[in-house]
C-alpha cells in the first residue's frame, strides 16, 4: 500500500516557495487525495502540475491507484499553520472547545496563538461608535476554525 509519507516527500520537491500541503489521505484501495493551497490563492493549473509529478514518481505497474489533487475548500476547516498565514487580516470563524463561536478579523497568529479582532457599533454617550475587541485564543482550546466564505454573517 502507498504510504501518506511517501506521496508527502514526493509532493514537497515539486511545490513552490508559496504552495503547502494540507491533508493527504490514502484509502485502503489506494485512492489518494491530495489537499494543497497556496499562499496566493491555489490554480487549477497548479493542482494539475502537482497531480502529473506525483504520478510521475510513482507506477501503477507495481501498485495501482487513483490519485485525485485539489484545493481544501473553503468550507474545510483549517489543518495546517499556512492556512492562518493565508487568512491573516481575513474574517475567519473559530470554535473553541468548549463551544463558544468567535467571529471576527484574524489579525495575528504565533506558534502558540491567535489573535481575532470584532469589529461593532456600540452606543457612547448617546452616539454610535465603532468599537474594536480583541480576543486572544490559545491554540491548544481551538476546536475549529473556517474562513469567512464558510459561514453566514
Amino acid at each position: 500500500m502507498i504510504k501518506v509519507e511517501e506521496i508527502s516527500r514526493i509532493c514537497e520537491s515539486c511545490l513552490n516557495n508559496s504552495e503547502f500541503i494540507v491533508d493527504i489521505k490514502i484509502n485502503n484501495a489506494n485512492d489518494i487525495f491530495v489537499y494543497v493551497d497556496d499562499l496566493n490563492g491555489i490554480t487549477i493549473e497548479a493542482c494539475k502540475r502537482i497531480n502529473r509529478y506525483i504520478e510521475s514518481q510513482l507506477d501503477r505497474e507495481v501498485e495501482d491507484f487513483s490519485l485525485e489533487v485539489g484545493s481544501p475548500g473553503l468550507s474545510k476547516p483549517f489543518k495546517v499553520d499556512k492556512q492562518y498565514l493565508k487568512a491573516l487580516n481575513t474574517n475567519i470563524e473559530v470554535v473553541t472547545k468548549d463551544g463558544e463561536k468567535i467571529c471576527g478579523k484574524l489579525s495575528a497568529f504565533n506558534d502558540n496563538d491567535i489573535v481575532i479582532t470584532k469589529t461593532f457599533k456600540k452606543k457612547v454617550n448617546n452616539k454610535k461608535q465603532e468599537v474594536q475587541e480583541e480576543y486572544k485564543i490559545d491554540k491548544t482550546n481551538i476546536k475549529s476554525t473556517k474562513s469567512e466564505i464558510s459561514f453566514s454573517k
